[in-house]
Parts: C-alpha cells; structure tokens; sequence
C-alpha cells in the first residue's frame, strides 16, 4: 500500500527524495532529504543511509570536478547533520523564542551548500571557471548551475 504525503514528509524538512537532480551542487536540505529516503522508507541504519548519501553525494562533487573530502568524512557530516536534526525535534514541542530561532537557523541553511570540498579546493582548481563555481556555490543562495560534465 502506498503512503501518503502527509505520512512521509518529515519535520522541517518535506518530502524525501529518492536521488539528488539539481543542477548545481547538494544543498543541506538535499542531503537530508535523501538521508530520509534511505532510513524511513527502506528501514536503513543511520549508518547505511549516511553511506549511501555520501557515495552519491561524491559522485556528484565529481561530476563538478571539485576535490572532497574522503566519503568517511562525508558520511561523518550526513550524521551531524540528521543529528542536529534530531535535537531540534526532541524539543519541537517547546515554544520558546530560543526554540524557534534555532529552526529557523536550521530551515534558511538548509538551502546551503553541503560543502564536502577539499580544504584546499580552490588551490587544486586549475580552471578559473571551476573556482568561481565552488565560489559561487558557497554564497548564499547558490548562484551557479553546472551545464554539463566537463570533459
């Protein structure tokens, strides 16, 4: 029987998602999102779905051509961030103004990029357009797209 909407959207979050699309780098949310598919939907570990995030999320750095960090450290990041997660839903109930600006911290970074770039990524960037890409990536609100894969 299939779920409904409303069943499997999570907090503060929305609707999972069963693979990252977009054109330009994984945001937060869109981490998040996948991290959801994998532990609600399919009954995954944390573990399993943080490693399962973070070999598609390097696949897509990839694509880009930007230097990561190992997918270990990747998967470390999916963790902390369903973490942070978790500890905003154990006290979603709280109505406190501390409470709501800590999710509304949590909801405009979600948007971010999820940055797993090699601390030294825009000194192993070769190509100017490449850098300016990471960099444009990295601001608020993400300009950029990636038109194809580079080859």
């Amino acid at each position: 029987m299939e779920s409904t909407r409303s069943k499997t959207e999570v907090w503060l979050i929305g609707q999972h998602i069963t693979e990252i699309t977009v054109a330009q780098l994984p945001s937060r949310g869109d981490v998040l999102r996948l991290f959801f598919h994998g532990h609600n939907e399919h009954k995954k570990t944390v573990n399993d779905s943080a490693s399962e995030v973070a070999a598609s999320v390097i696949s897509f750095w990839n694509k880009a051509r930007i230097p990561t960090i190992t997918e270990k450290s990747i998967g470390r990041k999916v963790k902390d961030l369903f973490l942070m997660w978790k500890g905003l839903k154990k006290n979603c109930t709280r109505t406190t103004d501390t409470q709501r600006k800590k999710e509304e911290t949590f909801c405009d970074e979600l948007e971010d990029l999820f940055d797993v770039a090699h601390p030294k990524a825009m000194q192993l960037l070769t190509i100017k357009e490449d850098r300016a890409f990471l960099a444009a990536q990295r601001e608020k609100g993400r300009r950029g797209v990636m038109a194809g894969v580079d080859k």
